[in-house]
């Protein structure tokens, strides 16, 4: 399946993740400034972006939106 329509960057995906959210994925031992960790972070977002928009893809085709 293709990436969603306007793909963020790794970057920008990880600028956006609040301090106070960060301090709880540390706690449950995943650290962002950890570039292992990071990036399985940035696929799991980009993964959830991508069903999000094929849910929303599949709801605009069978008129539920």
């Amino acid at each position: 399946m293709p990436s969603a329509r306007y793909p963020r960057s790794a970057a920008e995906i990880l600028r956006t993740v609040p301090r106070r959210h960060r301090a709880v994925l540390l706690g449950l031992g995943v650290n962002l400034d950890d570039p292992a960790d990071a990036e399985l972070f940035v696929s799991g977002v980009r993964a959830a972006e991508d069903a999000i928009t094929a849910q929303e893809r599949w709801e605009r085709e069978r008129g539920l939106r």
